[in-house]
């Protein structure tokens, strides 16, 4: 019989805790995702569905920042090629 000290034992037990612990965790989320009972509460999807004027009005509010800002720096960069040439 080897000779494992207790040291070892208390390191075998502690892995095999963890690894308990790391599956029962998964398999746990796994069954949240199955389970049909189960709501996520999101209010980016509330933002869309249940205030669509705001949720629209947001995105649409994104999308005109980002399209100014890229106008802009193409203006700038016209100008610095017309400044060099």
């Amino acid at each position: 019989m080897p000779n494992i000290s207790l040291d070892q034992t208390f390191g075998m037990i502690d892995l095999i805790w963890n690894f308990y612990f790391a599956t029962n965790s998964w398999t746990g989320n796994i069954q949240n995702e199955m389970d049909a009972r189960y709501v996520e509460q999101s209010s980016l999807t509330n933002l869309f569905t249940e205030h669509k004027f705001w949720g629209w009005a947001g995105l649409l509010s994104i999308f005109v920042a980002l399209a100014a800002i890229f106008y802009f720096q193409f203006q700038a960069w016209e100008q610095e090629d017309k400044e060099q040439k």
